[in-house]
């Protein structure tokens, strides 16, 4: 009888991960936008959530070639929908190649390539 309790109470568990897992996703519609003036980079992604304390976009990095340029970890996302933050980037010249990657807490990540107009 215990070890019929343990195997279910085993499968329970595995299936209730399979479940979580499945409502995790990765950010996507990641996309970029160039403030020249003010020398400002906006990040966005579509990232829907339930809780945007528990389910949000962890991390941002910015890589110009394989120099890392900005990185920055969230502890929340500030939207149910989206993600998006801002940047200033000083000393960026136009032509500048970017690769933006956004990393969700709980499973994926997204990734482009911008390029400073």
């Amino acid at each position: 009888m215990k070890k019929t309790a343990a195997v279910v109470l085993a499968l329970t568990f595995v299936l209730a991960l399979s479940a979580a897992s499945a409502f995790a996703h990765p950010p996507k519609g990641l996309s970029a936008s160039w403030d020249a003036p003010n020398k400002k980079l906006t990040v966005s992604a579509e990232h829907s959530v339930n809780d945007v304390s528990k389910h949000f976009v962890l991390g941002l990095t910015i890589f110009e070639g394989n120099k890392q340029v900005l990185q920055k970890q969230y502890t929340s996302q500030s939207s149910e929908s989206a993600f998006r933050d801002s940047f200033v980037l000083e000393g960026v010249p136009s032509g500048t190649r970017l690769r933006i990657q956004v990393v969700c807490n709980i499973m994926g990540s997204s990734e482009i390539e911008f390029v400073i107009p």
